[in-house]
């Protein structure tokens, strides 16, 4: 792979668009070693999905967290430094990556404004910390699904507050929900015992809403 600027500043404009084409911008070496260790820690992502913008190396579409394993060249890392040693058509590899630098910086603001979590890491960094940045990754998942868990069980904790507010002209339908997220929220909050819908509907008969005096 022609992958550094010292071997393509010797190369004809030919060899360097054939070079440049042979880097590949999905499905590289360490990504897939990547994805082979997220998938052995139980890791279940989807890769390249072009439904999410930026199209992520990586995504948890479910708990909204982006992954993106930048190659140290092309995405800049160490620019500051990097771009004061360019050589020979310094002009066509400044250009070439500050675009990639802005356009890595809108997706991620496009994807945190649309409430997503964005992982970037370095291929260098990949390649020489593999298990510890899986580890990471893994923590990260168990915290966002944690997170969503407990936006759930807010939620059904309203929708039974409403119910219990209410109980006395609510529906069948609206009892029956009532009942069933009394029980996760009961399992929730003890998830070694095992509640019946009886036990969850008697809690309701005598359930007061917080808008309610006893």
């Amino acid at each position: 792979m022609c992958e550094w600027m010292g071997i393509m500043d010797k190369l004809t404009p030919e060899q360097r668009r054939k070079c440049m084409q042979s880097n590949k911008s999905t499905g590289t070496k360490i990504e897939v070693a990547f994805g082979k260790a997220m998938f052995a820690k139980g890791l279940r992502y989807r890769k390249n999905n072009k439904k999410v913008f930026g199209t992520p190396d990586f995504t948890f579409k479910k708990y909204k967290v982006a992954i993106f394993a930048d190659g140290d060249f092309w995405h800049g890392k160490d620019w500051e430094t990097r771009k004061k040693k360019l050589g020979t058509n310094a002009g066509y590899w400044f250009n070439k990556i500050e675009t990639n630098l802005e356009r890595d910086f809108k997706v991620n603001r496009k994807l945190k404004e649309d409430g997503w979590l964005v992982l970037r890491f370095w291929e260098s960094d990949l390649k020489n910390n593999l298990d510890e940045i899986v580890n990471f990754v893994f923590k990260v998942y168990e915290e966002r699904k944690k997170q969503a868990t407990e936006i759930k069980i807010l939620n059904k904790g309203k929708i039974v507050e409403k119910y219990l507010e209410n109980k006395q002209s609510s529906s069948l339908h609206m009892k029956e929900k009532a009942v069933s997220y009394t029980k996760d929220l009961l399992k929730y909050k003890y998830p070694e015992d095992d509640f019946s819908s009886q036990v969850a509907e008697e809690m309701l008969r005598y359930g007061v809403g917080k808008n309610k005096s006893k």
